[in-house]
């Protein structure tokens, strides 16, 4: 501020634009906003008053359109199992579609009474429920959204029950009054499940398994092997509100699993374990089959595939976990331990299992004897090995062989039937009379080299592949290893463990010309809408032996049964090649042993090999004889011929069986260094008409080793001196195979 030296100073003037700016707010523009900020408020206020409103009046719909929204937001659509269907179409395993009945307590109490008595009312009308139950869980749970009152409800009890819904609702919208008119079901359900049937019970349940009530997945058999075929992708239903707040969906149906077609023939199958069942029960002619262990297995020579399969002790695939099952059962099914007792089960006795041992047993009786059991084949081996020293010229279809009944291989005696002598034998001869003797020398005479060699080429020792789980690989002795008792035991199917599917498919190979198949129990695959998506066509995994070796082979099989051991299996008209087998089990104490007989028709064709085990019979005089294989043998082919439309090749006849050995006739084109007919003289014993080692095979002197394992190598156990087991003679020896012991 400045002074003046006149007077006091002066506050200096304002300038008159700064009067303008600092002028107050225009009352006009108080009263605009004042009455906007009054519209903005009673707006609000209305919004207020209409939001209650609707939630008053209206929360029903909106929750109902809300709980619509959160049921179908993600709901689940179950796939559907797939078939399992037999060579012609036969349905052994499918999927049935039931309901759940699932009630919603929160929305039936909700409403206003408009939901709860007209739901029980239909719930009681179509399936009969109590009323006063229905309404005690409904108020014990009335905040609850998912309770199951009811399972494994039919197609027929869910559209009756539509039925009912739906006429209650097109009849209360017609009525007058608002709250009678607005009265519908609603809070119930149901929710789609699937459940696997099995239409013959136990028909097939070694091939099939069996599987889950959800039929996620599959146990044993079929149903594990081809589980990831069998299963489906479940569907999905999203659900939305639109912008009218009506509720869309969109569906993702759910792909159901493929079908498969199995090779396996469901009459055959029901002849055999019928066959199987009447044998245990037995006649008076003939004692019931009481053994630890039967198995039987049909395959078609020609391309692997089997026909059928079977055991001893069916259990139930709509079932597989009643233990009753059990009854007459052996205990120790799978252990061929020495000294093991097998005793059949009785209700005491299955009632007073603990849950370990009942989840153990039940495991032993869904196992499949003929791919998961080895066991030592015995004489049936005689002709594998035959076929091979053929094939690999160490043998000659006209030589002949010596027995004198037993034979001394390093350091123990091993006899031919009962100790028997049988004398000059033909090639053919060995067979037909079963001979252990003869078998020796051939062995011999083959070496270490090419009977292990023709052990692999026949599969044994190794997985056949066949499609089902749990197959073992057997035993054998690994060549390096095999010394000269294991040779000579080795050619006569004892010290080596096979199984069946590989035995009986070494043999479809040994009459079919020499191919072997790899075995299967399943055709096609197919989608759910029956297109076929896969065939499963015949395998040629190797050939084992030549055709002329094969040829011969029929016929010298087919001699075995007209005139030899297996002479029990007869049927006339018929061309029936077989071989029987028996082997004494572990222990060698001549009392338990595994029975065997394996055959076909015709011998110049085979159509169908058919192959019996009787592992252990027991309460029987003697167990060491064929014919407990060979009598069951012939009583499923006997009926299973004129099913496969299998005709007679012979003129009928029944001629009494013969006592006396016929002359052997020469073999056709065979002739000697001077350009002569070949001659072969007579058999010197007459023809066992069956194998009988009830003396058993091993003797008692000698060092043979009693406590190993079956098929496993004792690396202590090596050649004597002077033997060797290739076959080939020690330096400056005589030959082993020229002398007689």
């Amino acid at each position: 501020m400045k002074t003046s030296r006149k007077g006091p100073a002066r506050r200096p003037r304002k300038d008159k634009s700064d009067r303008k700016k600092k002028r107050p707010f225009a009352q006009y523009m108080r009263r605009k906003l004042a009455f906007t900020f009054f519209i903005v408020t009673l707006a609000l206020f209305a919004l207020s008053i209409v939001l209650l409103t609707i939630s008053r009046d209206s929360n029903e719909d909106y929750t109902k359109i809300i709980f619509a929204q959160q049921d179908y937001d993600s709901r689940t659509i179950a796939y559907r199992r797939g078939d399992i269907l037999d060579r012609n179409g036969t349905v052994l395993a499918t999927t049935m579609r039931e309901y759940n009945l699932i009630l919603d307590p929160y929305i039936m109490s909700s409403g206003k009474g408009k939901y709860l008595d007209t739901s029980i009312d239909a719930l009681v009308e179509c399936f009969g429920y109590d009323r006063n139950e229905l309404v005690q869980l409904i108020t014990e749970k009335a905040e609850s959204r998912y309770v199951i009152y009811a399972r494994e409800l039919s197609d027929e009890d869910r559209e009756r029950f539509l039925e009912i819904q739906n006429r209650i609702a097109t009849e209360n919208s017609k009525k007058t009054d608002k709250t009678e008119r607005e009265k519908r079901v609603a809070g119930v359900w149901f929710e789609t499940k699937y459940k696997r049937i099995y239409p013959y019970d136990d028909l097939a349940c070694w091939v099939l398994g069996f599987s889950r009530d959800d039929s996620s997945i599959g146990s044993y058999g079929i149903e594990q092997y081809y589980n990831d075929e069998l299963v489906g992708v479940n569907g999905r239903e999203y659900g939305f509100l639109n912008d009218d707040t009506n509720l869309e969906r969109i569906l993702r149906q759910a792909q159901d699993g493929n079908t498969i077609v199995t090779t396996i023939d469901a009459t055959l199958q029901r002849i055999i374990q019928r066959k199987i069942a009447e044998a245990q029960v037995g006649t008076e002619e003939e004692p019931g089959l009481q053994a630890v262990n039967i198995g039987v297995v049909v395959m078609d020579p020609s391309n692997g595939e089997v026909l059928a399969m079977a055991g001893d002790a069916p259990f139930d695939c709509n079932n597989p976990a009643d233990v009753n099952a059990l009854l007459g059962v052996h205990t120790n099914k799978y252990n061929s331990s020495p000294n093991v007792e097998h005793i059949p089960y009785t209700q005491e006795m299955i009632d007073g299992l603990t849950e370990e041992n009942r989840v153990t047993e039940l495991t032993n009786l869904w196992r499949n004897f003929a791919i998961s059991y080895t066991y030592e084949p015995g004489s049936t081996t005689k002709s594998l090995t035959v076929a091979a020293a053929l094939d690999e010229n160490s043998i000659k279809i006209t030589d002949g062989f010596d027995c004198d009944g037993i034979e001394q291989v390093g350091g123990w005696p091993i006899q031919c039937n009962n100790g028997r002598a049988h004398g000059h034998l033909t090639l053919t001869g060995t067979l037909m009379q079963s001979c252990n003797d003869a078998l020796i020398e051939i062995s011999r005479r083959m070496g270490r080299h090419n009977l292990s060699k023709y052990q692999l080429i026949f599969g044994f020792g190794s997985l056949t592949g066949i499609d089902l789980p749990g197959e073992e690989r057997g035993l054998i002795y690994e060549e390096e290893k095999m010394d000269v008792a294991t040779l000579a035991t080795n050619a006569f199917g004892q010290n080596m463990n096979v199984t069946m599917i590989q035995q009986i498919s070494a043999y479809c190979s040994l009459i079919n010309g020499g191919t072997y198949y790899r075995p299967h129990v399943v055709r096609q695959i197919k989608n759910s809408e029956g297109a076929v998506i896969r065939e499963v066509s015949k395998e040629e995994v190797r050939e084992t032996i030549s055709a002329e070796t094969s040829r011969y082979m029929q016929e010298a099989l087919l001699d075995v049964v007209d005139i030899g051991t297996g002479s029990n299996v007869q049927i006339d008209g018929y061309e029936v090649w077989g071989k029987t087998g028996t082997a004494e089990k572990l222990g060698r104490d001549k009392t338990n042993y595994v029975l065997s007989f394996i055959g076909g028709v015709p011998a110049s064709d085979p159509q169908v090999v058919l192959y019996v085990v009787v592992d252990t019979p027991l309460g029987v005089e003697k167990q060491a004889l064929s014919r407990h294989a060979s009598t069951l043998w012939r009583h499923i082919m006997e009926e299973i011929l004129p099913y496969m439309n299998l005709f007679p090749t012979r003129p009928l006849e029944n001629p009494p069986p013969e006592t006396e050995a016929p002359t052997q006739a020469p073999v056709e084109g065979e002739t000697d260094e001077n350009g002569n007919p070949v001659t072969t003289e007579p058999q010197t014993a007459p023809i066992d008409t069956e194998d009988d080692f009830s003396d058993g095979i091993f003797g008692t002197q000698g060092n043979r080793p009693t406590g190993e394992p079956e098929g496993e190598t004792d690396p202590e156990n090596q050649p004597e001196e002077g033997e060797n087991p290739d076959g080939e003679n020690p330096a400056g020896e005589e030959d082993p195979a020229g002398e007689n012991p």
